[in-house]
C-alpha cells in the first residue's frame, strides 16, 4: 500500500510508532483519530540494523491488520535512540573546531574545551588571518587521519555573524564528516554553552545517521512514497533528516510524544502526566494545553535546547520489591525486565505451587535483597507493584496491566508471610512504598508550575498501578488516559511540526523580531509544516536579554485530522469559559471566543471579559482572564487601539488574529513600535481581531 494513488472510497491513515526500551509499539489512526490497528513487538536492540528492524516488524503487523481500503499517508515515530546512545556511551570521537579572532584565542580555547565523558579533540582557527579555508582544511585532514567521527564548529559571536562557522561546516561536509554548528543549536550568546551543545550533538551524529538510514530503508520497503517524521523532545515533529542533523532534539522524544498524545486526543489542558512503564516512570507537566518545556541538561552539560520537562523515577509497574528483615526497604530500581523474570501475577496459579520467597541480586554488584518467588523446580517469578494492584483488585478489567487475580493474591500472600503480615497489608505496603518514591517529584512539579488541585493523568501500560495511589495521597483526582499503553505512539501519529529559535538581544527591535519570525516560519515549512496551519509566537524576555520565537504547524496531511466544526468548538470553549462563551472571530485554522464575567471588588462589582483562542482541533492556543477584543478591518481596529494606547508609556500585551495566523506581540512594550509593527503586519488583511490584555 502506498499513498501514490488513492482508490475511490479509501481511508487515509496516520501511523505512529514508538521505539521504547522494551517494546516497539505502533498504531494506525483514521482521519477522526480512531484506532484501526495496534502492534507490539520487542525492541530489536541486538539486530544488525538496530531498532529499525523492530520498526519494520511493527509496521508490517499494522499493515496486516488494516482494512483493504486503508491508505497510509503519514508515518511518525518517537525514539529513545539518542538518549540511549548518550547513556550507553555509543558516541564518536568529536573534533571541536573553535573560531574567533587571534586576540581572543586563549579565552576561546578555555570555554570550548571538551565536556567530561566525551572523547574529543580541539583546534582553534583564527577568522581574522589570511588563509582561513586552507587552515581549516589542514585541521580536518589531520582529524580524518585520527579517526574523528564528527565535527562541532563554534564561533565566538557566531550568533551575530555565523559566516565563518557556516563556511567551516561546508568544508567539513566536503571532507565527508558530519557537522554540528553551534549557531544552529542555539541563537543565545554564550560560546561555552553553544559549543557544549554542538559537541554533544556531534558525538551521536554518526550513530543517528546510521539509525535514520536503516529506518528510512525499512519503511521504504513497505511504503516508499509515504512521508516519514520523527518526534522531537519538545513534542513537535520534523522530517527524518532533522534526526540526522540535530539528534539532540530527540532526547526525551518518547515521553514528549506521550504528552502530545494526551493533549491532542483527549484535550488535556492542565495537570501532571504519569507514564508508568515496566522499569521507570516518566513524569511530565501539561500547562495551558502544552507540554511544559525547560532547557535540557545532558550528561551534566547545559544545552541551548528546550525539551519537555520530564522527570524520571526508578520505580514502575515491573519494579522488584526489596526487603530488609521483615519490612519493605524499597521498590526498584531493578525491574522484572532487567532481571529476566516473569511477573508472578501473569502466570497460572499452578506454576506458583509450593513457592517461597527468596532474596537475590538481579545483576552483579546489586545488593542481594530483591525478593522473588522460587518454586521447587528452580523457576523464579517477580513480585511487582502490578502484582500488588491485581491482588487488591485495583486494576480495571481489560486494562493492559490486568493479570490473573488468583496468582497475584498467592504471590502477595507469600510476601506477606515474609513480612509477618496478611496479603492485603503486604499489597498495600508495596504500592505505598512505590508511591513514596514518586511523591517528592510530583509535589515539586505541582509547586513549580502552579498546578495545585489539577488532576493527575495516567499513561503507559502500568498507569492504573501507581497513578491512583499517588493521586489519593495528594488528594487529587486521577484520570487514566484511554489507550494508555500506546499513548506515545498515538502522540507520534498526531505530532505537529515545531521549530524554536532564540536570539540574544539588548533591546526591543522590530527588525530583529521580524527576521526571527521569518526564520522560524521558513524552517517549519522546510521541515514539512503546512504554511496555512503555521502559528508563530514571539516572547521577549527582558531579564534574560533573549527574544524567543516558536513556530508550530501541522504536516499538510495532519490538517485533516480531528477537525471540529463550529458547534463542537463552541462546546469546547464553554467548558473553559462557561456558558457565557461567544464566538467573535473565526478562520479555517482557529476561533476566538469571549465571555463576560462578574467581578466582586472591595467596594463595588465590576465586569471582566475572558478571551480564548482554540485551533480547529480544540487545542487551546491562548487564554486571557481579562482582555478587550477589537474586531474589524485593520485600519478601524488600529484606530481604536491607538485611542486605548494614548498617554500610555508601556503597551499592554496584544495578540493579533488574521485568517491564517496568530501573532503574539508580547515582546513589544513601546506603544509606538507596537502600532508600527501591527500596521505593517496587518495591512493586507481584510478582517482582523486584536486581543488587548487589560
Amino acid at each position: 500500500m502506498t499513498a501514490a494513488a488513492d482508490p475511490p472510497g479509501s481511508i487515509p491513515v496516520r501511523i505512529g510508532i514508538d521505539v521504547g526500551g522494551t517494546f516497539t509499539k505502533g498504531v494506525a489512526l483514521d482521519p477522526e483519530g480512531r484506532m484501526l490497528a495496534v502492534s507490539h513487538v520487542p525492541t530489536t536492540h541486538g539486530h544488525e540494523h538496530g531498532v529499525a528492524n523492530g520498526v519494520l516488524q511493527a509496521l508490517r503487523a499494522l499493515l496486516r491488520d488494516l482494512p483493504p481500503t486503508a491508505v497510509p499517508v503519514l508515518i511518525a515515530h518517537s525514539t529513545t535512540q539518542a538518549t540511549n546512545a548518550l547513556l550507553e556511551g555509543d558516541t564518536a570521537l568529536v573534533g571541536i573546531l573553535a573560531l574567533g579572532e587571534v586576540r581572543d584565542e586563549r579565552r576561546i580555547r578555555k570555554v570550548t574545551r571538551p565536556p567530561m565523558g566525551l572523547r574529543a579533540l580541539q583546534a582553534f582557527v583564527a577568522t581574522d588571518r589570511p588563509g582561513f579555508e586552507e587552515r581549516v582544511q589542514t585541521v580536518l585532514k589531520d582529524w580524518r587521519s585520527r579517526k574523528v567521527g564528527a565535527v562541532a564548529v563554534s564561533q565566538a559571536f557566531g550568533v551575530d555573524d555565523p559566516r565563518f562557522e557556516r563556511r567551516a561546516g561546508e568544508l567539513a561536509r566536503e571532507a565527508g564528516l558530519p557537522v554540528s554548528l553551534g549557531s544552529d543549536l542555539s541563537g543565545a550568546y554564550g560560546l561555552e554553552m553553544r559549543t557544549l551543545s554542538a559537541t554533544v550533538n556531534a558525538s551521536i551524529l554518526p550513530t543517528m545517521v546510521r539509525t535514520a538510514e536503516h529506518v528510512r530503508r525499512a519503511v521504504g520497503e513497505l511504503l516508499p512514497d509515504v512521508p516519514l517524521l520523527i518526534v522531537r523532545g519538545d513534542g513537535g515533529a520534523a522530517d527524518l533528516r532533522a534526526f540526522e542533523e540535530m539528534p539532540l532534539h530527540t532526547v526525551v522524544s518518547g515521553p514528549a510524544a506521550s504528552l502530545s498524545g494526551a493533549i491532542l486526543t483527549h484535550g488535556v489542558m492542565d495537570g501532571v502526566f504519569f507514564e508508568v512503564g515496566g522499569t521507570s516512570t516518566n513524569i511530565g507537566v501539561i500547562k495551558d494545553g502544552r507540554p511544559a518545556l525547560k532547557y535540557m541538561t545532558v550528561m551534566d552539560v547545559p544545552t541551548g535546547l528546550r525539551a519537555a520537562d520530564i522527570r524520571i523515577a526508578g520505580v514502575a509497574g515491573g519494579s522488584l520489591v526489596r526487603l530488609r528483615g521483615r519490612r519493605i526497604e524499597d521498590v526498584g530500581p531493578r525491574s522484572a525486565h532487567i532481571a529476566g523474570l516473569p511477573y508472578a501475577s501473569f502466570v497460572s496459579p499452578d506454576r506458583l505451587a509450593h513457592a517461597r520467597v527468596e532474596r537475590l541480586a538481579p545483576r552483579p554488584g546489586d545488593p542481594a535483597d530483591y525478593a522473588v518467588l522460587q518454586t521447587p523446580d528452580g523457576s523464579r517469578f517477580a513480585i511487582t507493584p502490578t502484582c500488588a494492584a491485581n491482588a487488591l483488585g485495583a486494576i480495571p478489567e481489560g486494562a493492559s496491566a490486568s493479570a490473573v487475580p488468583e496468582s497475584a493474591r498467592l504471590a502477595l500472600g507469600l510476601l506477606g508471610q515474609a513480612l509477618g503480615a496478611g496479603m492485603e497489608a503486604a499489597a498495600h505496603a508495596v504500592l505505598e512504598a512505590s508511591a513514596e518514591k514518586l511523591m517528592g517529584t510530583v509535589q515539586a512539579l505541582v509547586r513549580e508550575y502552579g498546578l495545585r488541585g489539577t488532576p493527575l493523568y495516567g499513561g503507559g501500560g502500568a498507569a492504573s498501578v501507581l497513578g491512583p495511589v499517588v493521586a489519593r495521597r495528594l488528594n487529587a483526582p486521577f484520570i487514566p488516559i484511554p489507550h494508555s499503553d500506546v499513548i506515545s505512539s498515538i502522540g507520534a501519529a498526531l505530532a505537529v511540526i515545531r521549530v524554536e529559535r532564540e536570539r540574544s538581544v539588548t533591546r526591543q527591535d522590530p527588525a530583529v523580531a521580524d527576521l526571527l519570525e521569518r526564520e522560524v516560519g521558513e524552517e517549519a515549512v522546510r521541515l514539512g509544516a503546512d504554511p496555512a496551519s503555521l502559528r508563530i509566537d514571539l516572547e521577549y524576555r527582558a531579564r534574560e536579554g533573549r527574544l524567543l520565537a516558536v513556530a508550530i504547524g501541522a504536516h499538510p496531511l495532519s490538517t485533516h485530522t480531528r477537525l471540529l466544526d463550529a458547534d463542537e468548538l463552541w462546546q469546547q470553549a464553554r467548558q473553559v469559559l462557561g456558558d457565557q462563551a461567544q464566538p467573535v472571530f473565526g478562520s479555517p485554522h482557529h476561533m476566538l471566543f469571549v465571555a463576560a464575567r462578574g467581578r466582586r471588588g472591595l467596594l463595588r462589582r465590576g465586569e471582566q471579559h475572558a478571551a480564548l483562542v482554540l485551533d480547529r482541533r480544540g487545542v487551546r492556543l491562548l487564554r486571557f482572564e481579562n482582555a478587550q477584543v477589537l474586531t474589524g478591518p485593520p485600519h478601524e481596529v488600529l484606530e481604536r487601539l491607538c485611542v486605548r494606547l494614548a498617554k500610555r508609556a508601556i503597551a499592554p500585551h496584544v495578540v493579533a488574529l488574521t485568517t491564517s495566523r496568530v501573532r503574539d506581540y508580547a515582546h513589544l512594550h513601546d506603544p509606538a513600535l507596537l502600532l508600527q509593527q501591527l500596521a505593517e503586519n496587518l495591512q493586507l488583511e481584510d478582517q482582523v481581531a486584536l486581543i488587548v490584555e487589560r
